[in-house]
């Protein structure tokens, strides 16, 4: 009997242990709570949610365990965690004020310079678009290499760079704000045709476009060229500015559809509701951006492999009202908006909160074009990086503005004499292989 008494005690007291020890590991905070209520958001949000990936370990890092979950073919979807610049998206230009591009060449691999941010600590030293770089950190940069050692830069207080002709620069780390027009001028006056550079799509800008596009009315535009070839996307509701000032639209025609998995609504957004979306602190109406817009019936933008998200939303968005003609090379392809999910008090508890960005539509224009997964293709291709050294940017002996141009009969471009002959490459000795641009998400709240 005592035998019999003891054996139940030791069951219910291995009984006990293990319930306590699931309890606390659901606890508030824990990874097992966190990484629970994370499967369950995906579930019901995400776009690819019957394609979930399986896993048991629930007691694995929160960012770990998301990455673990997501459908193999996503490539977007994000988790960050307050005041955890590990899971941030750090990129060289907003750390270090440049960005750049490699290439495989003959010889081996070449690292062009792309954008230097106007009054960084970059420009001020002289490092300049279409320089070459050969060392990063004292190492030699090659295919094998260059995205550890661009990551490996984040967590330096400086990153030391060797141009080809052995110029050294020591560029500090810290939080740069690049301007989101960088340039806009004139290019031709006959007929009179304008030229603006967008970084990015951030309200931050707001100002000086409007700015730029009223310099532009004032002296009667009549074709615009706007350069999307470095713009990662941001937010949905400044590619609606954008649209509204530059193109002949109205503010209650659809701009974007969003559809999601079975579980959400679909969603539809014109014009004024995408503008909307502002942030706060901005007060734009739709009618009012519409009446100080140029209402071109056609614009010109430059593209490459690094236009992405909401700078491909504009393009698309676009097309069934004017005429957009695209010159350069295909965009990188992100045709989907995500949501940010954060964890309730309830599951984070006294830990810091995470931040899912999964993503949850697709995004379609008003006669359902989408479905741009690999890039929107030009209808005039031009691969820039065929010429080297890169011009500044909004020369107009860039190639790509070379073809705007002479495509609007404004200007002939110039023949290139031997020297500059020499610096066209081939493509097929010379191929893209990527960047360390980061593309900016298209936040959607789902219904």
């Amino acid at each position: 009997m005592w035998k019999s008494n003891r054996i139940v005690l030791t069951l219910f007291s291995v009984i006990l242990f293990s319930c306590e020890k699931e309890d606390s590991l659901k606890e508030p905070g824990s990874n097992e709570a966190i990484n629970h209520w994370t499967l369950d958001q995906m579930r019901q949000y995400y776009y690819w949610n019957t394609k979930i990936r399986t896993t048991n370990d629930y007691q694995q890092r929160p960012d770990l365990f998301f990455k673990s979950i997501l459908f193999q073919d996503d490539h977007y979807s994000m988790i960050m965690q307050t005041l955890n610049s590990d899971t941030y998206g750090n990129t060289l230009t907003n750390t270090f004020g440049f960005d750049m591009v490699q290439m495989q060449a003959a010889r081996g691999t070449i690292q062009v310079v792309t954008q230097v941010v106007p009054f960084s600590e970059a420009d001020l030293l002289g490092l300049k678009r279409g320089d070459t770089l050969s060392y990063m950190n004292n190492e030699l940069l090659d295919k094998s290499n260059m995205k550890a050692l661009i990551n490996k830069s984040f967590h330096l207080p400086a990153i030391n760079l060797k141009r080809k002709d052995g110029k050294i620069f020591i560029l500090p780390a810290s939080y740069i704000s690049q301007p989101v027009v960088y340039m806009s001028k004139i290019i031709s006056s006959s007929p009179t045709v304008g030229y603006i550079f967008l970084s990015q799509f951030d309200f931050s800008g707001a100002y000086s476009l409007l700015e730029a596009v009223q310099n532009f009315k004032s002296k009667q535009v009549k074709d615009l060229v706007v350069d999307l070839r470095y713009n990662p996307g941001g937010q949905v509701a400044f590619a609606s500015f954008c649209a509204l000032l530059f193109a002949n639209i109205r503010e209650n025609e659809i701009f974007a559809k969003y559809q999601g998995n079975k579980n959400i609504k679909k969603l539809e957004d014109s014009f004024s509701a995408a503008l909307q979306r502002q942030p706060e602190g901005y007060s734009f109406v739709a009618k009012e951006v519409l009446k100080e817009g140029l209402g071109l019936n056609r614009i010109h933008i430059l593209t490459g492999p690094n236009t992405a998200s909401a700078s491909e939303m504009l393009i698309n968005g676009l097309q069934p009202y004017i005429q957009v003609i695209q010159v350069g090379d295909k965009t990188y392809g992100k045709d989907m908006a995500s949501s940010t999910i954060s964890t309730p008090e309830e599951i984070h508890g006294s830990e810091r909160s995470w931040h899912l960005l999964p993503m949850v539509y697709k995004i379609y224009n008003k006669l359902d074009q989408g479905n741009y997964n690999a890039g929107i293709l030009p209808q005039k291709p031009i691969n820039e990086f065929d010429f080297l050294p890169l011009v500044p940017i909004g020369d107009i002996q860039d190639p790509l503005i070379e073809e705007v141009l002479h495509t609007i009969n404004a200007h002939k471009p110039q023949a290139r004499n031997a020297s500059d002959k020499k610096h066209k490459t081939n493509s097929n000795i010379h191929q893209y292989l990527g960047s360390s641009y980061e593309t900016i998400p298209i936040e959607i709240s789902p219904r």
